[in-house]
């Protein structure tokens, strides 16, 4: 498989996983594939495409925000730590710095 197939493969699946998270999925459940997809597509995304992960993240802080509005912070904070745990998936690698 190609590498852009398999990102491909990669994107649907972590649109399957969002919605199946909007659709009352427990992220907890759904968190760790998450990331290990995250990761694996991060990796083999081209250089110059990092701007695809802020549609991501926008989900994540709705999601986040509209869970605090309803259960307040300690119904919200596995978003936050979620939103943390992407944003050290998608740092850049040391030598990319």
């Amino acid at each position: 498989m190609t590498d852009l197939a398999r990102l491909r493969v990669l994107f649907d699946e972590l649109g399957d996983f969002q919605r199946a998270v909007d659709d009352g999925a427990p992220l907890a459940e759904a968190k760790p594939a998450m990331l290990g997809r995250l990761a694996e597509a991060h990796l083999l995304l081209p250089p110059g495409n990092e701007h695809l992960w802020t549609d991501f993240r926008w989900w994540i802080m709705h999601t986040w925000a509209a869970v605090r509005q309803e259960d307040g912070d300690s119904g919200s904070e596995p978003w936050r730590q979620f939103l943390a745990e992407v944003d050290d998936v998608l740092r850049p690698a040391p030598d990319a710095a």
